[in-house]
């Protein structure tokens, strides 16, 4: 199972700010949109050895797989990771047809945004 974690602007994550990026992550999410979060990340941050790019890949994937099923955005749900962070709050987003597309973890520390993980075992793909 591979884990992704996504690291954001220093100078971006803290305080007020990071209300902003989760905001946006999550807008891009339920909008199937990567240029929403995109000007947030840094470009020089790797995230499991991906570089900003290519986690915008990943995301772009996930966001045209749920595009061929037919959805033009999501619908997100809460629910908690199974595995890796166990019991972690999860953000899940969700098809028209009720079924989980993807999920991710938003883990903060402090105030400020540290990590975002995509969840492959978030609850919500238990409950398929």
């Amino acid at each position: 199972m591979e884990l992704i974690k996504l690291k954001v602007k220093e100078q971006a994550s803290k305080g007020s700010e990071a209300r902003l990026i989760i905001n946006s992550f999550i807008d891009a999410c339920t909008k199937l949109d990567t240029k929403i979060i995109e000007p947030l990340l840094d470009e020089d941050q790797y995230f499991e050895e991906k570089d900003k790019y290519r986690f915008l890949a990943f995301l772009k994937g996930q966001f045209d797989f749920a595009r061929s099923k037919g959805f033009d955005s999501t619908i997100l749900k809460y629910g908690e990771c199974g595995m890796c962070v166990m019991g972690h709050s999860t953000y899940e987003f969700y098809g028209a047809d009720g079924k989980i597309r993807f999920a991710y973890i938003i883990e903060q520390r402090d105030g400020e945004v540290k990590d975002i993980y995509n969840c492959n075992v978030s609850s919500g793909w238990l409950m398929k």
